[in-house]
Parts: structure tokens; C-alpha cells; sequence
């Protein structure tokens, strides 16, 4: 930390300057290579991803980048999971089990699907999927498990898997947050029967909007390519569809792009992991800061910087070190965790309504499932939203950035405690 700064220091809510007195580097995330492969693109005259040749190439490179036989590229992460669950051909009224902690483009495809969701609990230290809280939920009708990489941190997946094993069920990564994530040395997308990635312009590289499915199952890669197609069977030129499919293509435009960032997406998550490890430095002894864990083995991307406060300690809520953080000059940098509330608690499934004029999928005669949703499903995640914050990290940051987001934090924190 700067010598500068006077350790009694009044945070900016009560007067003191602010923590961030440089401005955020601009950000550029596009440039020369995305916008001659776009020309290449424009000059073929071919847009559509099956004549041309820019979608196969990403498909082809991202495949090879993880490691897998296959990879399928669509129009956006929730396309990605639905194109994932679709695969698997489960039985309509059959429930997957997946995180509390996760966005609505989790579960989407499954509800199209017919399938219901379960949710299970985090780890309190990691606010991924707790394998406890999986085991749990199992149940006769289970036929699946997804496993969502929150934030750019791998959940703990061999436990999962021993458990999914057990009982013969697949398990889908949810990677939508974990470009260059490690689980014990290995990337995640390749411990699942099927992968989900995505390319939303959130995200650690993008294309606007599009995702990917990988997977090293020979007949999972052929049912995903004609579930992005409407089960038009293009490569044996068979127009007859045989089961229900929508229109997922990622078009030549999207795949020049995301061509494009892939040459990125190393430098970026490398820089990311940086980034965060030196943020963890600089809070590890902050009163009433505790960083996400990190597993033994695992590597952090840091889509999102999670931290939890100690309330109790501070005397203070979530939202209040957070508009005390943003007096510091690190306006909407520090929130609570994205969506406010777990999943089951969004209207869709407090009213089971996904279909309006029917309880489906919640309610099946066929499979006797009869889902209710409620507040105290998952006590982990619930107070999670209560005692968690967020920070964007970005790769173009300085150091200097993160010192002083450090700074502010410290500084926060040190005062709440010291008035509580």
C-alpha cells in the first residue's frame, strides 16, 4: 500500500478523500485482428455458419484450446445450456439437480426442456455447488446434475462426480464464467459428459452474444449440432427432422469475432488471476474481509472478485459497505451478488409459472414430481445475498487500481469496526 496514505485515514462517506484518486484505464477489448476477420467475413458474401468457414474454425480451435474432441458453437450461453441439457434426451418431468447461486440462463433450457429444477446449497466459502448439499437432493427422478464455476472458480467437482457415478447420471459444466479455470491442474469443461461456455458481452471474452457446447461424446456432439439447427440433419443433407429442435446457429459475423478473441483469452486470464491474488494480498488482513476460498490445486479467472463481510464485526449491512465503498470512487465496482436472491425465489418459481395457464414442469402426473419453491430451501446461498459483495476485475486494470480498491476496502472496513 502507498506509504502516502495515513493509516487513520477517514473513509470518503465521513469526509475523508477517496480511495480511487486516479481514474480506471479506458477499456478496449476489440480491435485490428476482429475487424479484418470481419472484412474476410463481408467479402466472402457468406454469413451463415454452414458454407462458411469462420464458425468451424473457432469450433475447431476451441476444442483444441480444452483439450476435447468437439465443440459446437451457438447464438449465447443460455442457447449453450439448453443445447447441453437438450442432448441428453431426458425424460420430460425429471429433475436436475444445480446450484442455488447461478443466473437464470442455467436453468432455462431445462425448464423448455420440461425438466424440473433442483436446487442445492454452496459452500459457504466458495459459493459454488456443495457436494453435501447434491447428495441430498437426489431422488429417483434426478437424471442429471449441472455444475456451475461461479465467478471463475472451479466448484469441487470430483465428489460431484463420484456421487453422479454412483447413480448413473451425467454431470454438465455450467462454464459461462470460466474461461481458463483449473480444477486440480486440469480446465474445467473437460471432467462432464458436456460443457457450456459462453460469449455474452459480459463475459472474460465475447462476441456480442453467442456460447459454445463441448463435449467428447461422439453421439452428444452430433444430437447437439442438430439441436442448434432445428434437427436439420445438413451433413447427410436430410430435411426431416426427427425430435423438436430450435434455432440456435452462430452466425459467420460471430464466429469471425470470437475467432478473434481467442487469441486473447490466455493474456486476459492470466492477467485476471494476477490481478485477484494481488487484491487477496492486500485485504488478507482486513477486519472483517474474507476473500472467496481457493481450493488446493485450483486456479481463479476471476470473472468476479467475491468477498464476505463479517457483519457482526463491521456493524453494518451489505448495502451499506457497499455505498460507503462507492464515496471511495469505485462507483457500481463493489454489489451484492448478481440476481439479489437465489434462483428459487424469482417469481417464475415462487409461482410456478414458467408456462403461463399450467404448473408445468413443476407439476407432473407422469413422474409424481409436485416442486414447491420457498424461502429456507438453501439457508447457505440465502445468506450469502445478505453478506457477500462482488467486484469487477478487469485485465486492463493497473496495480495501481487494485491498491487503491485494496485501500478503500481496508479502509471501510476499519472504520465500521471501529464505530461498532
Amino acid at each position: 500500500m502507498k506509504s502516502s496514505r495515513h493509516p487513520d485515514e477517514k473513509p470518503a462517506v465521513v469526509g475523508g478523500p477517496p480511495a480511487k484518486r486516479t481514474p480506471f484505464p479506458p477499456r478496449k477489448r476489440h480491435g485490428d485482428l476482429e475487424k479484418r476477420l470481419l472484412v474476410e467475413v463481408i467479402d466472402s458474401d457468406i454469413l451463415f455458419y454452414f458454407p462458411g468457414t469462420k464458425v468451424y474454425e473457432f469450433q475447431n480451435r476451441f476444442a483444441g484450446m480444452l483439450g476435447e474432441k468437439h465443440c459446437i458453437a451457438c447464438s449465447s450461453g443460455t442457447a449453450a445450456m439448453h443445447i447441453a441439457v437438450g442432448a441428453l434426451q431426458l425424460p420430460p418431468g425429471s429433475e436436475i439437480i444445480t446450484s442455488a447461486i447461478t443466473d437464470m440462463g442455467t436453468v432455462t433450457g431445462m425448464l423448455y426442456q420440461g425438466l424440473v429444477p433442483v436446487f442445492a446449497d454452496v459452500d459457504p466459502e466458495t459459493l459454488n455447488l456443495s457436494p453435501d448439499s447434491v447428495e441430498e437432493h437426489l431422488s429417483e427422478r434426478t437424471t442429471a446434475v449441472v455444475v456451475v464455476h461461479h465467478s471463475g472458480l472451479a466448484a469441487d467437482l470430483e465428489p460431484i462426480l463420484e456421487i453422479a457415478d454412483a447413480r448413473g447420471i451425467p454431470v454438465i459444466e455450467d462454464c459461462a464464467q470460466a474461461y481458463g479455470c483449473e480444477y486440480r491442474g486440469r480446465p474445467v469443461g473437460t471432467f462432464g459428459r458436456i460443457a457450456a461456455f459462453s460469449l455474452n458481452h459480459f463475459k472474460h471474452i465475447t462476441c456480442g452474444s453467442g456460447g459454445m457446447v463441448v463435449t467428447n461424446d461422439d453421439r452428444l456432439r452430433y444430437i447437439a449440432s442438430l439441436f442448434v439447427d432445428k434437427c436439420f440433419q445438413r451433413e447427410e443433407k436430410i430435411r426431416n427432422p426427427f425430435f423438436l429442435a430450435p434455432n440456435y446457429q452462430m452466425t459467420e459475423l460471430q464466429g469471425a469475432v470470437a475467432l478473434a478473441q481467442l487469441e486473447k483469452v490466455t493474456e486476459i486470464t492470466a492477467a485476471r488471476n494476477r490481478l485477484g491474488t494481488l487484491l487477496s494480498e492486500l485485504l488478507a488482513d482486513a477486519p472483517g474481509i474474507s476473500p472467496q476460498r481457493i481450493p488446493e490445486g485450483s486456479r481463479h479467472t476471476y470473472f468476479l472478485y467475491p468477498f464476505r463481510l463479517d457483519l457482526e464485526q463491521l456493524g453494518c449491512t451489505a448495502r451499506e459497505f457497499s455505498e460507503a465503498l462507492a464515496a471511495e470512487g469505485i462507483p457500481n465496482e463493489a454489489r451484492q451478488i448478481t440476481g439479489g436472491r437465489p434462483l428459487y425465489l424469482y417469481d417464475i418459481f415462487q409461482n410456478r409459472s414458467a408456462f403461463p395457464g399450467s404448473e408445468a414442469p413443476f407439476v407432473s402426473a407422469e413422474t409424481g414430481s409436485n416442486r414447491v419453491y420457498g424461502p429456507g430451501d438453501c439457508p447457505v446461498a440465502e445468506e450469502a445475498y445478505c453478506r457477500w459483495l462482488i467486484l469487477n476485475i478487469y485485465e486492463h486494470y493497473r496495480e495501481l487500481d487494485i491498491e487503491e480498491i485494496a485501500w478503500g476496502i481496508r479502509k471501510v472496513a476499519r472504520w465500521l469496526k471501529s464505530r461498532s
